[in-house]
């Protein structure tokens, strides 16, 4: 059987910026528009940024951290937010900036025919081909992490003639800088005010200021002409023509000044192109291929139903939201969200923003940062289980940066040990608050989340190696963790002020806020990040003292509570929410992406997850894509499958026509595109197929109806698994568990099945309804179900 083509394709250029495909190298990224008269690639670097390193610290916040504590203790929070928001909050964050558009402009404007634009998955190329006049043009468009460049190669079976202009958004310049080659020069801001600030003048440059930029753009022809003038290249030839650019900044790190030029990006994208010229367009093609491809090919996924291919992409978005079932489109948006993945996010880069590496706006909504309250994790939930976890390592490069800015924030602002970060975090690792309501500005919670990832990376793995490299992080934020925590009322250990991302509670006098003590989600994170760090420091036999506090502290806070209304409460007291239907649902972190609460072993609770879900989403909950997606996955954690798929299709029913995530905020009027969403809601694919946590492998938990028939292969599953499934009419019929480290292996089915090594039956231990076998690493084994044997 032919393997089924993951494309996206259309039948006309785009218009607009959220019709353009993307391409990129985890760097190095391009929007393509595939224009016929004329050709706009909007282009971006990930380490082009406003701003510079600089002390964002408050000192003296940490006098008003008694006073705020005891006006809560009192439920006088409507004082303490106050009081918060004056001293103890910081500065605003920088920008991740547009690096500017390469336009050519063509000089044939016939009649245009048989027109195709296409984002070829399988390859990581953007294509492009139609006729004018009856004349072939073909166009395709890829950037090579292998070599650092993007490479437009054009094709024509008659003479074609076009103009070359590179222009940017920013302070620049562009000149000639050989006989077939234009740079364009240019030099960021010193601050940008973020899109919610309204000021005349937002931009700010300074002289000796900001980072420093360089694009390049070299021709190449086989017949034909180059020439260059006036910062622009004129080409005019038959057959192929190759178009090769690089981009590099200034950036030096985090604390590094940027304008005195430590890294020169003029000479860096003179050698990347010199190399890339001198390997040729075919070399660097076959290279970019095998790069991306022994990524991009780990897994594959068949969700069956009717095969709706031949349809134009844009068209089957607008089916789903008119209703129509399209489960070839929901395996499509997996293989799509892996390309971007490996596309924004790849090691040596910046972790995925918020917009993964694509930003056409100055002022970018919530400056396209890296925001750390839910949108940040959610870009890397489906790394490991996708197994992609090469992907992932940005993301830790990025703790490794906090782990220094944010010690200082925890030290002066709040007098604890260890290391921590808020909300927002931008290219500077700026640690501290912003400024802003401490509904969302002060959480200073972020640490505890980003170490799942650590913990993550080394339970899928079982990475002894990498768990040594990342214990200090972890173990960092847990002391923190451990100073934070302060004695409540009751007796407790609880966080103190603490808020619940982004929603505020009414109290029963009639005071409305978002501060308090002991959010239910500070808890969760605590939790989990103690009973992380207390494994570690057993499997690397260190710290015995501090795993005895940590173990201390565990048993002092407080347990998950049940509400008035059935539901696990948001915060520590049973407070009504100032918004039901709130885009957060951060207090179910603990039924995901945690497990500290699972149908198996906290009934009661989960049943308690499932009353505040239905809560939420009763009052207009999940209404923006990123939130949408994640109640996927809470869905898939209760064992609700037509639950779960309604909204895997009301979130492929709200994409943007080139299949990016939209968010849709109440308060901003205007597109946004937010690549939280895609990945959210990739990994909310894969929880429906495979779940692995406590020590147990779920196959096909909650798989819809819908997708009766299908396989997915290459999942990657907790204790070093990698699983491969077939399921035919809702039923399992063969899996197969390669063991990458020799664990004991706890298999949950709906299922009797038998498990088979080179064709012997395995024995089966005892443990309950589930089925447990110990495996050997570097051996695969047969899942095979009774109908199947």
């Amino acid at each position: 059987m032919n393997k089924k083509r993951s494309v996206l394709w259309y039948t006309r250029p785009a218009k607009r910026w959220f019709e353009a495909l993307p391409v990129g190298n985890g760097r190095f990224g391009g929007m393509i528009y595939g224009g016929t008269d004329r050709e706009r690639i909007a282009l971006n670097e990930d380490t082009l940024w406003s701003g510079e390193p600089r002390d964002t610290v408050r000192h003296g916040t940490r006098l008003y951290l008694d006073t705020v504590r005891d006006l809560i203790f009192s439920k006088k929070y409507e004082e303490a937010e106050e009081m918060i928001e004056q001293y103890m909050e910081g500065q605003e964050i920088e920008s991740y900036l547009p690096l500017g558009d390469v336009e050519l402009l063509f000089d044939e404007q016939g009649m245009i025919t048989d027109y195709r634009r296409e984002l070829d998955l399988d390859e990581g190329i953007v294509r492009v081909h139609y006729r004018s006049n009856g004349v072939l043009y073909r166009r395709e468009v890829f950037v090579s992490a292998a070599d650092q460049v993007m490479a437009v190669r054009l094709h024509s079976e008659g003479k074609t003639s076009f103009s070359v202009v590179l222009h940017s958004p920013l302070m620049y310049s562009v000149s000639k800088a050989s006989s077939n080659r234009i740079a364009l020069s240019g030099r960021c801001p010193y601050h940008v005010r973020p899109n919610t600030v309204k000021t005349d003048d937002p931009v700010l440059y300074a002289e000796g200021k900001g980072i420093g930029f360089e694009l390049q753009l070299q021709a190449h022809t086989e017949q034909g002409k180059v020439e260059v003038s006036g910062g622009r290249i004129r080409v005019t030839g038959t057959g192929t023509i190759t178009l090769l650019l690089s981009a590099a900044t200034s950036f030096s790190g985090h604390d590094q000044d940027p304008a005195a030029l430590y890294k020169a990006p003029s000479r860096q994208c003179e050698q990347w192109l010199a190399n890339a010229a001198e390997l040729g367009y075919e070399r660097l093609k076959e290279r970019h291929s095998r790069d991306y491809t022994s990524l991009f090919n780990r897994t594959s996924l068949d969700l069956g139903g009717e095969d709706k291919s031949g349809l134009p992409t844009d068209e089957r978005i607008w089916a789903v939201k008119q209703g129509a079932d399209d489960p070839d489109l929901a395996a499509l948006f997996f293989q799509y969200g892996k390309y971007l993945l490996i596309s924004s996010s790849r090691a040596g880069t910046q972790p995925a923003n918020l917009q993964g590496i694509w930003n056409d706006k100055i002022q970018p909504p919530w400056c396209s940062s890296w925001t750390t309250n839910i949108n940040l994790e959610m870009n890397y939930w489906p790394a490991e289980v996708s197994n992609l976890a090469e992907c992932h390592l940005p993301l830790f490069e990025l703790i490794e940066g906090l782990r220094v800015t944010g010690s200082k924030v925890a030290a002066i602002h709040y007098g604890c040990r260890g290391w921590t970060a808020h909300h927002n975090i931008d290219l500077w690792r700026t640690a501290t608050p912003l400024d802003g309501s401490p509904s969302w500005a002060f959480w200073p919670m972020a640490g505890a989340w980003l170490c799942r990832h650590l913990w993550d990376h080394y339970a899928f793995s079982q990475d002894e190696a990498f768990l040594e490299r990342a214990y200090p992080a972890m173990k960092e934020a847990a002391m923190f963790c451990l100073d934070w925590l302060v004695e409540g009322p009751d007796g407790n250990l609880v966080t103190c002020p603490s808020t619940s991302p982004e929603n505020r509670f009414i109290a029963p006098d009639g005071q409305v806020s978002s501060v308090t003590h002991a959010a239910t989600m500070d808890l969760a994170l605590i939790r989990d990040l103690f009973g992380s760090c207390i494994e570690a420091s057993l499997l690397l036999k260190k710290d015995p003292t501090l795993r005895g506090e940590w173990e201390r502290a565990l048993k002092r806070l407080p347990p998950f509570r049940i509400g008035q209304y059935g539901q696990l409460q948001e915060w520590n007291e049973d407070y009504d929410e100032h918004e039901p239907g709130h885009r957060h649902i951060a207090h179910l972190v603990a039924l995901h992406p945690l497990d500290l609460i699972t149908r198996e072993d906290e009934p009661e609770l989960t049943e308690a997850c499932r009353a505040s879900l239905e809560r939420r989403l009763a009052n207009g909950g999940a209404h923006t894509g990123w939130s949408c997606a994640w109640t996927v996955s809470f869905w898939a954690r209760l064992g609700e499958p037509m639950e779960a798929y309604r909204f895997v299709n009301e979130l492929l029913a709200g994409l943007h026509p080139n299949m990016m995530n939209a968010h849709r905020h109440p308060k901003v009027k205007m597109d946004i595109f937010q690549i939280d969403g895609n990945f959210a809601g990739m990994s909310g694919i894969t929880e429906l197929l495979l779940q692995s946590h406590r020590g147990r492998i779920r196959l096909l938990p909650a798989l819809p109806p819908q997708w009766k028939q299908g396989s997915v292969r290459g999942l990657k599953a907790r204790e070093g698994f990698t699983v491969d499934m077939e399921w035919k009419e809702g039923q399992l019929t063969r899996a197969t568990l390669y063991s990458h480290a020799g664990k004991t292996c706890r298999l949950v089915t709906h299922w009797p099945v038998q498990v088979r090594l080179e064709g012997r039956a395995v024995p089966l231990e005892s443990c309950g309804t589930d089925v447990c076998f110990q495996t050997e690493a570097g051996c695969r084994y047969e899942i095979i179900t009774q109908d199947e044997r």
